[in-house]
């Protein structure tokens, strides 16, 4: 084990609020990229339209998303659940590209 649940108990109330405010920060900046960067490629072979205007469509979307997931991870009760959450989310795209087999 990296860290021990030990370490995390003795901290002060202001480092654990830090602490949990470093990990949102890591959600947001990390887990909203990952999704909206798997969500442009699974859009962009999932839309049924011609390749560029599907790619463009897909990007234009993308930054919706990666909005979405900043505010949600901020928003969310605890960070385990936004983490969770985008973890989920991240699953689903994923799925879909190693099914079409862009992810080999």
């Amino acid at each position: 084990m990296l860290m021990s649940y030990r370490f995390f108990t003795d901290l002060s109330a202001t480092a654990r609020y830090r602490l949990v405010i470093l990990s949102r920060s890591l959600l947001a900046i990390s887990g909203g990229y990952l999704f909206a960067a798997l969500s442009t490629a699974s859009l962009a072979l999932a839309l049924p339209l011609p390749r560029p205007q599907a790619v463009l469509a897909a990007t234009q979307l993308s930054f919706a998303l990666y909005c979405a997931v900043i505010i949600w991870a901020f928003a969310a009760a605890s960070a385990r659940r936004a983490w969770l959450v985008t973890a989920g989310l991240c699953a689903v795209p994923a799925i879909h590209l190693l099914f079409k087999g862009a992810l080999s």
